[in-house]
C-alpha cells in the first residue's frame, strides 16, 4: 500500500524549502476577480466592495443608490406636488429642473467611480496581476453597452477609467436632450433656462458621437481580447517590439502593421475617389436642420437655432463653391 503525504500548512512547507508562492500570507480563496467586482458595482453600487471586502463602504455606496432611486421615485410619482412646493418657496421649473441635472450628472459620476473603486478593491486582494477575462466575446458586448466595460474586464483600468467618462457623458446626453425637449414649454424665462439652453446646446453636439465612441471601446475590447500580449503594460509591449526587432529584423516584425496602414490607405483612397462622383446629400441634410431650426426657434431657444443656422451656411457656401 502507497503512502500518502498530506500537508497541512502549504506555505510553511514551501517556506521551510525555500520556496514562496506568489500569493504568500493570502488564502488562495481571498484572491478576487477584478471584472466580477467591477461589474457587480455598476449594476448595484456598492456590490462589488463588498465583493472585495470592504463591507463598510459598500454598505455606504448602497445606502447613496437607495437614497438616489427613492429620490427619482418621488419626483416620479408627486413631481406636481413637489413643483407646487418649490414655488410656494420662490423656485421655478427651471430652476428644480437645473438642479435635477446637476444631481443627475453628479450620480452618473458616482456610478463610474463607484465601480472603478470596486476594480481598485479587488485588485489590491491579489498577489498576482489580473489578466482579464477568459472570453473574447464578452469584451465585446460589454464595451458595447457601456464603453470602458470591456477594457476593465481585459484588465486595461487606465483605458477603461477615460472611456468610463465619455460613458458618463454620453448617458448624460442621451437622457438630457429628450427630457429638455419635453420640458421646455413649461420652463419659465431666467437665468436657469439659459443655463438649461447651454447644457441642451452641448449634450446635442455630444450625441452623435455616443455610438462612435462605443463601436471604437467594442473594437479596442475585441482586439485586446483576441491578443493577450495587448493586456501587457505599455513599457513590456515597447520592449517585447524591441526583442522582437532584434530577433527577426526590421521588415518581418513591422510587417503586420505595414500590411494595416496600406489597408487603412487604400480605404481612404477608395472614399475619396468616390466623394465627387457620389450624389451629395448636403440639400437633404440642410432642409432637415432648417426644419430642425424652425421647430426650436418656435419654442423660444436661440443658442442651437444659430448654430444650425452657421452650419447650414457653411455648407450651402461650400456647395455653390465646388458647382462654380
Amino acid at each position: 500500500m502507497e503512502k500518502a503525504w498530506v500537508i497541512q500548512d502549504a506555505d510553511r512547507h514551501f517556506y521551510r524549502l525555500g520556496i514562496r508562492r506568489a500569493t504568500e500570507g493570502l488564502p488562495f480563496a481571498d484572491q478576487k476577480n477584478p471584472a466580477t467586482a467591477y461589474t457587480l458595482s455598476l449594476f448595484f453600487c456598492g456590490a462589488g466592495q463588498s465583493y472585495s471586502g470592504r463591507r463598510m463602504k459598500g454598505v455606504l455606496f448602497q445606502v447613496f443608490m437607495l437614497l438616489f432611486l427613492m429620490g427619482t421615485a418621488v419626483l416620479l410619482l408627486f413631481g406636481e406636488s413637489l413643483l407646487a412646493l418649490l414655488h410656494s418657496y420662490g423656485v421655478g421649473p427651471a430652476e428644480a429642473f437645473l438642479a435635477a441635472e446637476i444631481l443627475l450628472f453628479c450620480a452618473l459620476v458616482f456610478w463610474s467611480y463607484n465601480a472603478a473603486d470596486a476594480y481598485d478593491a479587488a485588485v489590491k486582494t491579489r498577489r498576482v496581476p489580473f489578466q482579464g477575462v477568459r472570453s473574447r466575446a464578452l469584451p465585446l458586448i460589454c464595451s458595447l453597452l457601456v464603453p470602458g466595460w470591456g477594457q476593465y474586464l481585459n484588465g486595461q483600468p487606465r483605458k477603461g477609467a477615460l472611456l468610463s467618462i465619455l460613458a458618463v457623458l454620453g448617458i448624460f446626453s442621451l437622457l438630457t436632450v429628450p427630457a429638455v425637449l419635453f420640458l421646455w414649454p413649461e420652463l419659465e424665462p431666467s437665468r436657469a433656462r439659459a443655463i438649461l439652453e447651454s447644457i441642451f446646446a452641448a449634450t446635442v453636439l455630444y450625441a452623435p458621437f455616443v455610438p462612435v465612441i462605443a463601436l471604437l471601446s467594442s473594437y479596442d475590447a475585441l482586439k485586446v481580447s483576441m491578443d493577450d500580449v495587448k493586456k501587457e503594460s505599455l513599457l513590456d509591449r515597447v520592449m517585447l517590439t524591441v526583442s522582437r526587432i532584434r530577433i527577426e529584423g526590421w521588415m518581418r516584425s513591422l510587417l503586420p502593421t505595414t500590411r494595416s496602414a496600406l489597408a487603412l490607405a487604400l480605404l481612404l483612397g477608395l472614399v475619396l475617389f468616390f466623394k465627387d462622383r457620389a450624389p451629395d446629400p448636403a440639400r437633404y441634410y440642410n432642409a432637415q436642420l432648417i426644419g430642425a431650426r424652425t421647430w426650436l426657434e418656435e419654442r423660444g431657444m436661440t443658442i442651437v437655432p444659430g448654430f444650425i443656422g452657421k452650419m447650414v451656411s457653411g455648407t450651402t457656401a461650400g456647395h455653390e463653391e465646388r458647382e462654380t
